[in-house]
Formats: structure tokens, sequence, C-alpha cells
């Protein structure tokens, strides 16, 4: 069941890693600054809730962190 668990977190960080590469590809910086922000606030919460395998967790860091340095110079 802990499987299960992790792998519909993942599934959840990952679509909202869809809606931040979607928004970069169509130059919607302010909807990709509010996704990346989404995405960041569910892979902490579903950390701390123990719904996220560690290294499930390291790999989606990484993505979230590569999208980070992607968009270093947007602002509001």
């Amino acid at each position: 069941m802990f499987d299960k668990n992790s792998k519909q977190a993942r599934r959840q960080v990952e679509a909202l890693f869809n809606d931040i590469q979607i928004n970069l590809e169509n130059n919607y910086k302010d909807l990709a600054i509010k996704a990346r922000k989404d995405a960041e606030l569910k892979l902490t919460e579903l950390q701390e809730n123990g719904e996220l395998k560690d290294k499930d967790y390291r790999k989606l860091k990484v993505q979230l962190d590569d999208f980070t340095k992607r968009m270093e110079g947007y602002h509001h």
C-alpha cells in the first residue's frame, strides 16, 4: 500500500511539473511562477506527510530545482 500511495503522490507532483512546462513553453511567466510555487508546496507537503519515498522525493526535487534555475529571471 505504501508503494501505491507513493506512486499517486509522485503523479500529483508530475502533473504540476507538466503545468510548469506548458506555461514555460507558452511564455506564460506569471502562470509558470504560480505553478512552480504550487509544485514546491505540494512536494514539501507530500514529503512531510511521508507519502513520498525518499528516492522519489530526491528525483522530483532535482526536477523542481531545474525548473527554478530555468526561471531565475522571472519576476512578478
